[in-house]
């Protein structure tokens, strides 16, 4: 946090006053601020990268 605001400057794949929230599905990245790109399967994205996670049957970058 910053020592004159007490703003707290959160790591990707959390958001809160305090940082202790992580991001709800379908968001990533700092503050939560990116939605996840991924088509096929619906695995949902890492929190903090945005990487894909495919369900069976689906591949590539976009689980597609």
């Amino acid at each position: 946090c910053y020592h004159v605001t007490g703003e707290c400057s959160c790591p990707p794949g959390w958001t809160g006053h305090d940082c202790k929230h992580p991001c709800s599905s379908g968001r990533w990245g700092r503050d939560c601020a990116n939605s996840c790109a991924c088509d096929g399967g619906d695995g949902g994205c890492d929190p903090a990268t945005g990487t894909c996670s495919c369900q069976p049957g689906f591949t590539g970058q976009h689980c597609q």
